[in-house]
């Protein structure tokens, strides 16, 4: 038998010297079939190359503009600076996004590369929904949470209202014979300093992970969504008499980002403002000297890092449901100390967030100024999780009480559904509409499985859009490259032809028809046509990549995840409420109904007990 000391340094020379499990000839990686310790290990390969060799920065220098309270160093600031203190302006509102791609293999397109093959065609004929396709191992939270997470971490803010692009259409087409698309919003900070850099962009949210859509991105947002009231001041959010988010004078919830705003993402921002009031309710009386800020401040940090732990341990694992990713995912957030049997007495001494998690562990920035980057922007396109309709039901009996189309949930008609009334004059409760929720399937990530209502749109001064043909154009105007490019720099293998993609035979011959090459492919198309998928993964390796180096960079860039995830920052009462939280515990303590459903879930974004 090997001692333990002997056993973790094997399994370190492994990690650094195994060469790929998958042979020379095939395409596709195969670390899913080789059991938890070599998939294990391949998977960390991946990321430590990833992590050397896709984190590329577009600052030729960050604004020396922020300065920083040492007063309020171990709280996180309105606009996520002061984060790193050697680099204030890192991760803020207002900075530039980055690239997993390296900066000399950006190409700044011309028009006529936006729009060929023609975005419109490809989007009808490839991006329409012709049936439903669910996911029948998701519930509708996990479509929910993503966008939730999503206007975390990045928004390209207003489109720019001048030069649009314009896209002639087929004479078959609904929309006539013209679409316009508004351009990206420009990068106004760009200087003659920038001329190495082909291209930038800026994001309107902080990049950090601190639930800037909750929060918001900037001091007067933040204000706006706070309570400042109570008899020492308490710490909350604002909430109704009704118990819900107050109404905006633009008729939407107020909150800290509110774009693209439906019904899922009210349920989201209800259920997480219920948890930071909270959190701050039991900080006052552990506290009952604390200030309204400092009780803000610190209910913040707690429910951020809960929302993380549930993305990271449970969304993760649930829309790819593998055991070895499950694995990996624990390790991320814990490291082999919990939940991992006995492979911590392997490697309890060894020093490395492989193996002790990296939260509360040593922040690593790899040597690139943090930023959220525009390839994860693409890869996060993940539309075709909505249904065309929610299905409303009784939490108490399972009757059906509504079936609402989901572009009638839009903005302002959001918080209407909640104070409605079924024909019976039965009052929903919201624990209806999060029963529902939990008992209803998402799309597909495939082909063929974009909601309709999408592609539909009605949108100031443009008039009738097609968010499909939109998404396509996103990638193209913003350089990030198509699928057989983006997989050459990412360490992965091109196709060779497009059937090395799918044997669905309607799909191969719209993919020769609509792009002749493989190198012309889209980003988003080829990802959504990989039917070559790691076991219980809801989307493809290409995807994937990006997902698994910026999944751990979200987490080992922060320092209020790694040397400030500590008892002395966030309270011993707070870093416990953050061990005991999970999504299925969040819900049971608002909606303590739920329980029955609940009962032998062990992840709430699987479906529920009817």
């Amino acid at each position: 038998m090997l001692s333990s000391k002997k056993s973790a340094l094997l399994f370190i020379i492994l990690i650094t010297t195994t060469t790929s499990l998958a042979a020379d000839s095939k395409i596709w990686t195969d670390w899913y079939r080789h059991g938890l310790l070599f998939g294990g290990i391949q998977l960390i390969k991946m990321r430590n190359w990833l992590d050397k060799h896709s984190l590329h920065d577009t600052n030729v220098e960050l604004p020396k503009t922020f300065q920083c309270d040492p007063n309020r160093k171990y709280v996180r600031s309105a606009d996520g600076s002061c984060n790193d203190e050697n680099d204030p302006a890192m991760g803020a509102a207002g900075i530039r996004f980055g690239r997993n791609i390296p900066l000399t293999a950006i190409k700044v397109p011309t028009e006529a590369e936006i729009l060929d093959p023609n975005p419109r065609e490809i989007s009808r004929e490839l991006l329409t929904r012709k049936e439903f396709k669910p996911v029948s191992f998701l519930n509708m939270f996990a479509a929910s949470w993503i966008q939730f997470m999503v206007h975390d971490w990045v928004s390209h803010g207003e489109n720019e209202p001048a030069d649009p692009i314009k896209l002639t259409l087929a004479p078959d087409d609904p929309f006539g014979s013209e679409m316009i698309i508004l351009r990206t919003q420009i990068d106004r900070t760009r200087t003659d300093a920038d001329h190495s850099i082909p291209m930038s962009f800026i994001n309107e949210n902080t990049h950090w992970w601190d639930g800037s859509q909750i929060y918001g991105s900037d001091q007067a947002t933040q204000n706006k969504i706070r309570s400042f009231r109570g008899s020492f001041r308490d710490g909350k959010i604002s909430m109704a008499p009704n118990g819900r988010l107050p109404i905006d004078t633009d008729g939407v919830e107020v909150a800290g980002f509110k774009r693209n705003w439906w019904l899922g993402i009210d349920l989201m921002h209800q259920l997480f403002v219920l948890e930071h009031n909270a959190i701050a309710d039991y900080l006052k009386t552990l506290h009952p000297d604390w200030d309204d800020q400092k009780l803000f401040d610190h209910a913040r940090l707690i429910n951020v890092a809960v929302m993380a732990k549930i993305h990271t341990k449970e969304w993760t694992p649930a829309i790819l449901s593998n055991p070895i990713l499950k694995r990996g995912m624990d390790a991320n957030w814990s490291g082999f100390n919990e939940d991992n049997g006995k492979l911590i007495d392997l490697f309890k001494f060894i020093k490395d967030p492989v193996f002790n998690g990296i939260v509360g562990g040593k922040k690593d920035l790899h040597g690139v100024p943090y930023s959220m980057t525009e390839e994860f922007t693409s890869v996060y396109r993940l539309h075709s999780l909505l249904p065309e309709q929610i299905d409303i039901r009784s939490n108490s009996d399972n009757r059906n009480l509504m079936m609402i189309p989901t572009e009638f949930t839009r903005d302002a008609q959001a918080h209407g559904y909640l104070d409605k009334t079924d024909g019976a004059n039965h009052q929903l409760d919201m624990i209806d509409f999060i029963y529902s929720f939990g008992t209803q399937h998402p799309g597909a990530l495939t082909l063929n499985n974009y909601p309709k209502f999408l592609q539909n749109l009605s949108v100031p001064i443009v008039g009738k859009m097609d968010l499909g043909t939109t998404d396509l154009v996103r990638d193209r105007e913003r350089g990030v490259p198509r699928y057989n490019e983006f997989r050459r720099l990412l360490h992965l293998k091109p196709i060779k032809q497009f059937e090395d993609l799918t044997d669905d035979p309607d799909v191969l011959e719209k993919l020769h028809r609509l792009y002749g090459s493989v190198e012309k492919l889209d980003l988003l198309i080829g990802t959504l046509a990989e039917s070559h998928r790691p076991d219980g993964f809801g989307f493809g390796e290409t995807q994937f990549q990006i997902f698994l180096l910026m999944a751990s960079r979200r987490l080992q860039a922060d320092r209020f995840f790694t040397t400030d995830f500590r008892s002395g920052v966030y309270t011993p009462e707070g870093i416990a409420w953050i061990k005991k939280a999970t999504f299925k515990s969040v819900l049971l303590r608002h909606y303590p109904g739920l329980q029955k459903h609940l009962e032998g879930i062990d992840n709430a974004f699987r479906p529920w007990n009817l």
